[in-house]
């Protein structure tokens, strides 16, 4: 028996795609892997660290607005600079500068002894988790307040507006109440003084002729000397001044320019419209979300007050959390229906907690302000805000944990001793507590001196230079 192994044309070309397929499905499955145990790892590690250093950058473009009004708090930055007191200057100056500022402020007398020595060596410091995390809740912060600040200007211009509309009506109705007096006392008087014809007068009708011709002679005299006198006034054709040529370039020059300016002022709009939308958009895309706007202004104002409060609350220690018990997430199961009818996908759902003070806020301001709003949808909007202000904290805490742990301040011991009232040791303890606080004061010793009815003060102080 012979077997005819001759492959037909069309059993050549199946066995081709056939090929072609699984060279195909064996790139796709094990391709990627292949690729990796050939690839450099050190690649990777360079990705890494190149994604790793852009997270950082952007969380610090993030945190730049607020980076002043910190070094302004505490001391370490004059007014209106964005640098610290440090830089660009030696750090014993600056700490012999600013307290001695601090004495002469306080009223203590300017013969103190002040002793001053840099701690040997440096200790590094870590930086908590929950001071990172303070500080992106900080900025949330200050976003709520210039919040607040624009919706408190609209609300005032809003209420402006509507004053001066009203004020505006009640002058117009007094003012058409006075123009209708008016008109009705002056028809009236018109009225009386006019007579009627029976009670004219007759005229005399030779005195009317005598008057006439009279007349008539002084009108020609008249006549005779007006026209005299626009004689001598027109200047001849001759006489007329030449037009001044240059006058005319100028002007002409003038109204070109003018034309110019009117054509790029449309030009520059256009640059201006862009560049804000530029910001805009950098503004949505690192800063965090503004309150639904569907929510009425006043009520938006109060629950920004609200959230400013819990915020400060938060940042001293007193609530742990910011809005994690405002409200829960549940995972709803992915359905796979019947035969692919009714399939529902996996999703979160969030919903207020009962004991939410958010929503105990926003429940009585509906029954306040909320007259003609859809309360069932103004409570979704208002979730879905505080769902994304908590996703971004969240993302911007995490780019943070990238950064150094750690830091190594540069210390200084500051001695000092003074006599003075006991009314000059407490202003000095406080404008060191509420101005320069990165000034400390460790130790501070007191005797009392009974001939000048003073007392002999000895204060240890720390003073730490951040640059």
């Amino acid at each position: 028996m012979n077997l005819n192994l001759q492959l037909t044309t069309q059993t050549k070309i199946l066995i081709g795609v056939l090929a072609v397929v699984l060279i195909a499905a064996v790139a796709t499955q094990w391709g990627p892997g292949l690729y990796g145990s050939f690839s450099n790892k050190e690649m990777k590690n360079k990705q890494q660290t190149l994604q790793t250093s852009k997270d950082l950058v952007a969380a610090s473009e993030i945190l730049k607005p607020i980076e002043t009004d910190l070094y302004q708090k505490t001391g370490l930055s004059d007014e209106e600079k964005t640098t610290t007191i440090f830089d660009g200057a030696y750090a014993e100056t600056v700490i012999r500068e600013k307290i001695d500022a601090i004495v002469k402020k306080a009223g203590i007398p300017q013969n103190y002894q002040l002793n001053l020595e840099q701690v040997p060596g440096k200790k590094s410091e870590k930086i908590s988790t929950q001071a990172r995390r303070n500080l992106v809740v900080y900025f949330y912060q200050k976003k709520l307040e210039t919040e607040r600040d624009v919706l408190k200007d609209e609300i005032e211009a809003e209420f402006q507006d509507e004053f001066e509309f009203e004020e505006e009506v009640g002058v117009d109705e007094a003012s058409m109440d006075m123009l209708m007096a008016a008109w009705l006392d002056e028809t009236d008087e018109d009225d009386a003084e006019t007579p009627k014809e029976s009670e004219k007068p007759e005229k005399n009708k030779g005195d009317s002729e005598k008057l006439s011709d009279e007349d008539q002679d002084d009108s020609e005299k008249l006549s005779k000397v007006k026209i005299d006198e626009d004689d001598a006034e027109t200047p001849k054709e001759s006489e007329k001044p030449e037009k001044n040529k240059d006058g005319a370039e100028k002007l002409s020059k003038v109204k070109t320019d003018e034309d110019a300016e009117i054509q790029q002022k449309p030009q520059e709009s256009y640059k201006n419209q862009n560049d804000s939308e530029n910001s805009m958009n950098t503004e949505s895309q690192w800063g965090f979300a503004s309150m639904p706007e569907s929510i009425p202004s006043s009520m938006r104002l109060e629950l920004i007050e609200l959230i400013i409060s819990m915020i400060e609350q938060h940042l001293v220690g007193a609530e742990k959390t910011l809005f994690e018990n405002e409200f829960y997430e549940i995972q709803k199961q992915a359905a796979s229906g019947f035969f692919g009818i009714g399939a529902k996908k996996p999703k979160n759902e969030i919903n207020f907690n009962p004991n939410s003070q958010i929503l105990t806020k926003f429940t009585g301001l509906i029954k306040t302000y909320g007259e003609g709003l859809d309360e069932e949808t103004a409570t979704t909007e208002l979730l879905k805000y505080l769902e994304r202000i908590q996703s971004q904290i969240a993302e911007l805490s995490q780019k943070l944990q990238m950064a150094p742990t750690s830091y190594l301040p540069e210390s200084y011991t500051v001695k000092m001793k003074f006599k003075a009232e006991i009314d000059k040791l407490v202003n000095l303890n406080r404008l060191i507590e509420t101005t320069t606080k990165w000034l400390m004061v460790r130790d501070l010793q007191i005797s009392v001196d009974n001939k000048d009815n003073k007392i002999n003060v000895d204060v240890l102080m720390i003073a730490r230079v951040y640059q």
